[in-house]
């Protein structure tokens, strides 16, 4: 780790590329990296996103959508970004709820199920992923002020 934090800008602010470097390599040097993919690869299994994102591709090859690995890697990073598709809202306990079709798709806001053909990384493991992040920055890294917090 480094022997000075790093301060990071508020969240409003994008980061520069010498910031993300100095961020890449406190990750790596704390041995970070394999702990946060251990906790998000928890949470997608828990949460039955796994399970959603092999069937959904399954079914994009067995219909014909997608005959290449490139193909269907497009479509399927497409539905999970949320580009230009509708997503059914929901909480993060795996069941179905009846929320909404919210407009404007953003990861988080799904249950992790494939629904209506569409992906979406489920909320708790977003929020995992984020405390993770967090604690494995922590000591090296000062925070801007959040707004509105």
């Amino acid at each position: 780790m480094t022997s000075t934090p790093l301060t990071l800008p508020p969240p409003s602010s994008p980061l520069t590329p010498h910031v993300r470097s100095q961020i890449n390599t406190a990750l790596l040097t704390s041995n970070s990296i394999p702990k946060i993919q251990a906790a998000l690869l928890h949470e997608c299994q828990a949460s039955g996103f796994i399970t959603a994102l092999r069937a959904r591709c399954l079914e994009l090859l067995r219909s014909g959508e997608c005959a290449s690995y490139g193909e269907l890697m497009g479509v399927v990073m497409q539905e999970v970004r949320g580009d230009n598709v509708g997503v059914i809202g929901g909480d993060s306990g795996g069941g179905s709820s009846g929320g909404g079709i919210k407009e404007n798709g953003v990861n988080g806001t799904g249950t992790g199920k494939k629904e209506e053909g569409r992906l979406r990384v489920p909320k708790r493991v977003v929020e995992e992923g984020v405390g993770v992040v967090k604690s494995a920055l922590e000591g090296c890294v000062v925070f801007g002020e959040e707004t509105g917090s």
